[in-house]
Parts: C-alpha cells; structure tokens; sequence
C-alpha cells in the first residue's frame, strides 16, 4: 500500500455468496479469486497455470481441506508479485493445482487467496455492498459502531471461543472460525453424530478443497460470539473423529458489515 494512503477500498464482485477479488500476477496473469480465510496460500486451480509460472521441479504441496476425498497435490511457484488495485505483495508463493478444478462449473473463478492478505491487512467488507475496504493492520482503530470481538490465530486460521446451543439450556463450547470461503452458515464438526435426531438423515450439504460434504441439516437455537448473539441459524453437522469445532460462513456473515484484523486479534460485527 503507498505510504501516504491510509486505505484502499475497492469494489468485488459476489458470486455464491462470496467474495471474489480481481487479482493480477507477476503483472501478466490476471485472475479472480475467493477472499478465504480457511486458506494459507494463493492457490490456482487449473492446467494453463503450469506454463505461466517458474514452478519448483522437486516440490509438490500435499495439502487436506474439507470433503470426503483425498488430499490435494500441487506444484509450487515462488517468489511472485501479486497485486489487488494499488495493493502489492512480494515474494508471494503461488500453488498450482492442475488435475482438479474445484470451480470448473464457474470458468470466471481462478483460485483462492486468504493469509497473505490477512496478515498484513484490516479487512473490513459488506457482501450487500460489494465493497472491501483494506488499511494497514498494526495501524487499524476500528469504530465504536462496530461488535467488537477478540480472535486467536492458529495454523492461520481465525478462531473465536464460541457456544453454540442445540437446546434451551445447554450449550457446547467450541472454537469457531470465520469462513469467508464457505457458502454455509454454521458448519459443525462433532465426533457425536448420533445424538442428533436426524443423524440417519445424510446428504451433501456443501463441497470442500477435498470434496462433497456429506452431514445433516438442522438448526441451532443461537449462537453465541462473545457478546454477540445470532438467533436460530441454520446448521450443517458433519463427522469429526477428533474434536469438535465449528465454523460460520458467508451465509451468515452476509447479513453484516465485517472487520477482521488477525495483527491486532479482533474481528468486528455490525448488522446491516
């Protein structure tokens, strides 16, 4: 970002529900790519990617995300310029998955970028709008108009302690992160399916980087972020054998302006 510009915002174009940010790299590849904060690195889906980078000869990135399928294998290319309007980044790695498209059935979808814009940037964007606003995060105050709530960053994911409650009384503490890539509402991870009532009732609720997700339909009767509460949002459960841990995507966040700062470990909610 210039020195002398305290921020940059810019129109995106929503599809799905999401945010999709024109990209360019190495000044010659002009993409569009999901704003993701699930993701670490800017990833590319596609054969013609191969012949537009330097790719690393001996490193593949095997790399898991959400589905029931099995890891994807990428080819790596360092050191590339990427830039967003008049925002440019350096030595930015970029992964070429090109035996699967996880957007063939939108061919103006190129890939995903998440941390490499997270961790140098506020982000504060209103899907209603279609505007995304980014400012230098060590510097960032964000205003009193906004819930304020504290985020831990892991593995470069942002979680919030949350409780979800499935019933009147009793609600279950998990780690929440904030899903700007996903189309759900709340996605739910339990190594307890069976206590749900319609847990026989499976389908596909969603697709991940891995593949369909396949889980059952409910509601919660709120959520709860800190102070925030989100009354009756819609849920999907899938099977985790390890923990429990849930998400909240685009479905619910659409309804909000957001801020998400990971430098100063807050993220900011106002009702639109």
């Amino acid at each position: 970002m210039p020195d002398n510009v305290p921020e940059v915002t810019i129109k995106f174009h929503r599809k799905m529900d999401l945010v999709i940010l024109p990209v360019t790299i190495n000044d010659s590849v002009t993409v569009n790519l999901i704003l993701d904060t699930g993701c670490r690195n800017l990833v590319l889906f596609g054969k013609q990617f191969q012949q537009k980078f330097n790719l690393e000869p001996d490193r593949k990135i095997s790399f898991s995300g959400l589905g029931d399928g099995s890891p994807v294998e990428g080819k790596l290319a360092i050191n590339n310029k990427v830039s967003i309007h008049t925002l440019i980044g350096e030595s930015i790695p970029v992964i070429i998955i090109p035996d699967q498209n996880l957007f063939s059935a939108h061919s103006d979808i190129q890939g995903i970028i998440g941390y490499d814009i997270f961790i140098k940037f506020e982000i504060e964007f209103s899907l209603a709008k279609q505007w995304i606003t980014f400012r230098p995060a060590a510097t960032a105050e964000m205003s009193a108009d906004y819930e304020k709530i504290p985020l831990r960053i892991k593995d470069a994911r942002p979680l919030i302690q949350s409780k979800v409650y499935f019933s009147a009384k009793d609600g279950q503490d998990c780690d929440l992160m904030l899903d700007t890539g996903s189309t759900l509402g709340l996605l739910f991870k339990t190594s307890d399916l069976k206590s749900f009532s319609n847990a026989n009732s499976k389908k596909i609720i969603g697709r991940g980087l891995n593949g369909d997700l396949t889980g059952i339909n409910t509601h919660a009767i709120k959520l709860e972020l800190n102070t925030l509460e989100i009354k009756t949002p819609s849920v999907g459960i899938i099977f985790s054998a390890w923990h429990t841990y849930a998400s909240i995507g685009m479905e619910i966040m659409k309804n909000y302006t957001v801020v998400i700062n990971y430098c100063k470990a807050y993220a900011g909610f106002k009702r639109i």
